[in-house]
Protein backbone atom coordinates (compact mmCIF):
# COMPACT_ATOMS: atom_id res chain seq x y z
CA UNK A 1 0.00 0.00 0.00
CA UNK A 2 1.50 3.59 -0.93
CA UNK A 3 1.96 6.28 1.16
CA UNK A 4 -0.93 8.06 0.00
CA UNK A 5 -2.91 5.33 0.54
CA UNK A 6 -2.29 5.50 4.59
CA UNK A 7 -2.74 9.17 4.54
CA UNK A 8 -6.22 8.82 3.31
CA UNK A 9 -7.26 6.04 5.49
CA UNK A 10 -5.58 8.25 8.56
CA UNK A 11 -7.30 11.24 7.43
CA UNK A 12 -10.37 9.59 6.54
CA UNK A 13 -10.16 7.75 10.38
CA UNK A 14 -9.75 10.67 11.81
CA UNK A 15 -12.71 12.75 10.35
CA UNK A 16 -14.98 9.50 11.24
CA UNK A 17 -14.03 10.14 14.34
CA UNK A 18 -14.01 13.67 14.48
CA UNK A 19 -17.69 13.80 13.51
CA UNK A 20 -18.29 10.70 16.59
CA UNK A 21 -16.82 13.83 18.71
CA UNK A 22 -18.85 16.60 17.44
CA UNK A 23 -22.32 14.39 18.00
CA UNK A 24 -21.36 13.68 21.40
CA UNK A 25 -20.75 16.83 22.46
CA UNK A 26 -23.81 18.84 20.84
CA UNK A 27 -25.66 16.23 23.09
CA UNK A 28 -23.88 17.17 25.92
CA UNK A 29 -24.36 20.25 25.18
CA UNK A 30 -28.07 19.78 25.25
CA UNK A 31 -27.98 18.01 27.99
CA UNK A 32 -26.04 20.61 30.03
CA UNK A 33 -28.18 23.68 28.54
CA UNK A 34 -31.17 22.16 29.53
CA UNK A 35 -30.10 21.72 33.22
CA UNK A 36 -28.78 24.93 33.21
CA UNK A 37 -32.30 26.29 31.66
CA UNK A 38 -34.08 24.27 34.94
CA UNK A 39 -31.49 25.58 37.58
CA UNK A 40 -31.50 29.07 36.61
CA UNK A 41 -35.68 29.20 36.64
CA UNK A 42 -35.27 27.91 40.16
CA UNK A 43 -35.71 30.41 43.15
CA UNK A 44 -33.19 28.43 46.33
CA UNK A 45 -33.55 29.78 49.72
CA UNK A 46 -30.76 32.24 50.94
CA UNK A 47 -29.04 29.04 52.46
CA UNK A 48 -28.85 27.02 49.37
CA UNK A 49 -27.90 30.12 47.47
CA UNK A 50 -24.70 29.42 47.75
CA UNK A 51 -24.27 26.12 46.67
CA UNK A 52 -26.98 26.73 43.58
CA UNK A 53 -24.36 29.70 42.30
CA UNK A 54 -21.91 26.94 42.45
CA UNK A 55 -23.78 24.33 40.40
CA UNK A 56 -24.96 27.36 37.54
CA UNK A 57 -21.25 28.25 37.36
CA UNK A 58 -20.54 24.65 36.56
CA UNK A 59 -22.93 24.13 34.48
CA UNK A 60 -22.13 27.03 32.59
CA UNK A 61 -18.57 25.99 32.26
CA UNK A 62 -19.69 22.76 30.77
CA UNK A 63 -22.20 24.39 28.63
CA UNK A 64 -18.95 26.73 27.49
CA UNK A 65 -16.89 23.97 27.17
CA UNK A 66 -19.35 21.47 24.86
CA UNK A 67 -19.73 24.28 22.99
CA UNK A 68 -16.29 24.38 21.73
CA UNK A 69 -15.29 20.68 21.65
CA UNK A 70 -18.38 21.34 18.92
CA UNK A 71 -17.14 23.70 17.05
CA UNK A 72 -13.01 22.33 17.16
CA UNK A 73 -14.94 18.64 15.88
CA UNK A 74 -16.83 20.68 12.99
CA UNK A 75 -13.30 21.87 12.04
CA UNK A 76 -11.21 19.27 12.49
CA UNK A 77 -13.98 17.40 10.90
CA UNK A 78 -13.71 19.59 7.39
CA UNK A 79 -10.10 19.48 7.89
CA UNK A 80 -9.67 15.68 7.72
CA UNK A 81 -12.65 14.94 5.32
CA UNK A 82 -11.13 17.85 2.65
CA UNK A 83 -8.11 16.27 2.96
CA UNK A 84 -8.78 12.85 2.75
CA UNK A 85 -11.28 14.28 -0.42
CA UNK A 86 -8.10 15.87 -2.24
CA UNK A 87 -6.09 12.86 -1.76
CA UNK A 88 -8.64 10.36 -3.67
CA UNK A 89 -9.26 13.54 -6.17
CA UNK A 90 -5.44 13.59 -6.57
CA UNK A 91 -5.09 9.88 -6.90
CA UNK A 92 -7.49 9.95 -9.70
CA UNK A 93 -6.56 12.15 -11.75
CA UNK A 94 -2.42 11.37 -11.44
CA UNK A 95 -0.65 9.06 -12.63
CA UNK A 96 0.87 6.52 -10.45
CA UNK A 97 4.80 5.56 -10.33
CA UNK A 98 3.85 2.52 -12.59
CA UNK A 99 1.57 4.45 -15.19
CA UNK A 100 4.28 7.17 -15.09
CA UNK A 101 7.08 4.58 -16.22
CA UNK A 102 4.89 2.47 -18.90
CA UNK A 103 4.06 5.69 -20.75
CA UNK A 104 8.01 7.42 -19.84
CA UNK A 105 9.08 4.37 -21.63
CA UNK A 106 7.08 3.92 -24.14
CA UNK A 107 7.65 7.37 -25.24
CA UNK A 108 11.28 6.34 -25.83
CA UNK A 109 11.15 3.37 -27.42
CA UNK A 110 8.47 4.74 -30.15
CA UNK A 111 10.82 7.65 -30.69
CA UNK A 112 13.78 5.24 -31.16
CA UNK A 113 11.63 2.91 -33.51
CA UNK A 114 10.52 5.76 -35.77
CA UNK A 115 14.16 6.69 -35.97
CA UNK A 116 15.22 2.60 -36.87
CA UNK A 117 12.11 2.91 -39.30
CA UNK A 118 13.52 6.11 -41.17
CA UNK A 119 16.65 4.49 -41.38
CA UNK A 120 16.61 1.42 -42.31
CA UNK A 121 16.84 2.27 -46.35
CA UNK A 122 20.38 3.32 -45.56
CA UNK A 123 21.21 0.92 -43.31
CA UNK A 124 24.25 -1.59 -43.99
CA UNK A 125 23.62 -4.17 -41.08
CA UNK A 126 20.08 -5.41 -41.86
CA UNK A 127 20.76 -8.08 -38.87
CA UNK A 128 21.23 -5.55 -35.98
CA UNK A 129 18.49 -3.42 -37.09
CA UNK A 130 15.80 -6.53 -37.07
CA UNK A 131 17.21 -7.15 -33.70
CA UNK A 132 16.61 -3.61 -32.49
CA UNK A 133 13.28 -3.52 -33.62
CA UNK A 134 12.32 -6.79 -32.59
CA UNK A 135 13.56 -5.74 -29.11
CA UNK A 136 11.74 -2.64 -29.60
CA UNK A 137 8.92 -3.84 -30.22
CA UNK A 138 8.39 -6.63 -27.71
CA UNK A 139 8.81 -4.22 -25.05
CA UNK A 140 6.72 -2.02 -26.10
CA UNK A 141 4.15 -4.63 -26.19
CA UNK A 142 5.71 -5.22 -22.40
CA UNK A 143 4.34 -2.47 -21.78
CA UNK A 144 1.23 -1.43 -23.87
CA UNK A 145 -0.11 -5.10 -22.00
CA UNK A 146 -0.56 -3.23 -18.71
CA UNK A 147 -3.69 -1.65 -17.50
CA UNK A 148 -4.80 1.72 -15.75
CA UNK A 149 -4.90 2.03 -12.22
CA UNK A 150 -8.25 1.31 -11.18
CA UNK A 151 -8.78 4.13 -9.19
CA UNK A 152 -8.22 6.34 -12.03
CA UNK A 153 -11.31 8.59 -13.11
CA UNK A 154 -13.18 7.12 -15.84
CA UNK A 155 -11.63 10.45 -18.40
CA UNK A 156 -7.95 9.39 -16.86
CA UNK A 157 -8.78 5.09 -17.75
CA UNK A 158 -9.53 5.89 -21.12
CA UNK A 159 -7.60 8.52 -22.45
CA UNK A 160 -4.74 6.39 -20.94
CA UNK A 161 -6.07 2.84 -21.80
CA UNK A 162 -6.08 4.09 -25.60
CA UNK A 163 -2.49 4.72 -25.72
CA UNK A 164 -1.98 1.52 -23.92
CA UNK A 165 -3.85 0.06 -26.65
CA UNK A 166 -1.81 1.28 -29.36
CA UNK A 167 1.15 0.86 -28.12
CA UNK A 168 0.52 -3.09 -27.87
CA UNK A 169 -0.71 -3.26 -31.39
CA UNK A 170 2.20 -1.40 -32.88
CA UNK A 171 4.26 -3.65 -30.53
CA UNK A 172 3.17 -6.71 -31.81
CA UNK A 173 3.03 -5.77 -35.30
CA UNK A 174 6.27 -4.03 -36.12
CA UNK A 175 7.51 -8.04 -34.06
CA UNK A 176 6.04 -9.76 -36.78
CA UNK A 177 7.34 -8.71 -39.82
CA UNK A 178 11.26 -9.09 -41.50
CA UNK A 179 13.39 -5.99 -42.71
CA UNK A 180 12.80 -7.00 -46.47
CA UNK A 181 9.00 -6.50 -45.61
CA UNK A 182 9.97 -3.37 -43.91
CA UNK A 183 12.07 -2.16 -45.78
CA UNK A 184 9.15 -1.73 -48.72
CA UNK A 185 8.44 1.57 -49.37
CA UNK A 186 4.69 0.85 -48.57
CA UNK A 187 5.14 -1.17 -45.54
CA UNK A 188 7.52 1.43 -43.90
CA UNK A 189 5.17 4.26 -44.62
CA UNK A 190 2.48 3.08 -43.21
CA UNK A 191 4.21 1.68 -40.02
CA UNK A 192 5.60 5.56 -39.38
CA UNK A 193 1.62 6.37 -39.88
CA UNK A 194 0.71 3.93 -37.14
CA UNK A 195 4.03 5.86 -34.90
CA UNK A 196 2.09 9.21 -35.35
CA UNK A 197 -1.04 7.99 -34.25
CA UNK A 198 0.70 6.55 -31.60
CA UNK A 199 2.44 9.66 -30.53
CA UNK A 200 -0.81 11.68 -31.14
CA UNK A 201 -2.28 9.12 -28.15
CA UNK A 202 1.08 9.70 -25.92
CA UNK A 203 0.44 13.44 -26.39
CA UNK A 204 -3.37 13.32 -25.10
CA UNK A 205 -1.66 11.74 -22.51
CA UNK A 206 0.70 14.44 -21.60
CA UNK A 207 -1.41 17.17 -21.79
CA UNK A 208 -4.53 15.06 -19.83
CA UNK A 209 -2.22 14.34 -16.82
CA UNK A 210 0.00 17.73 -17.59
CA UNK A 211 3.50 15.70 -17.99
CA UNK A 212 6.44 17.87 -18.91
CA UNK A 213 7.61 16.67 -22.56
CA UNK A 214 9.98 19.08 -22.66
CA UNK A 215 11.52 17.31 -19.51
CA UNK A 216 11.49 14.44 -21.18
CA UNK A 217 13.09 15.43 -24.47
CA UNK A 218 15.96 16.60 -22.20
CA UNK A 219 16.73 13.71 -20.90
Amino acid sequence: MELLDWLFIILLSLAIFAIIFMFISIAAWVTNQQKLNKVSAMKPSKKQRRAWLRYCVDLMDKVSKNRNNVIFAVIFSIVFAGGSYYIRYYQSTSLTATDSENVVQGYFIVQELEKQLKELSTTSNEKKAQSTIYDLSSRLVSYGSNVPEPRLGKDEKLVLKQLYTRMKQLGINLAGLSIKQLKNKEVNSGYLNDIKRTQAAQEQVFNHFKVDKSALQQD
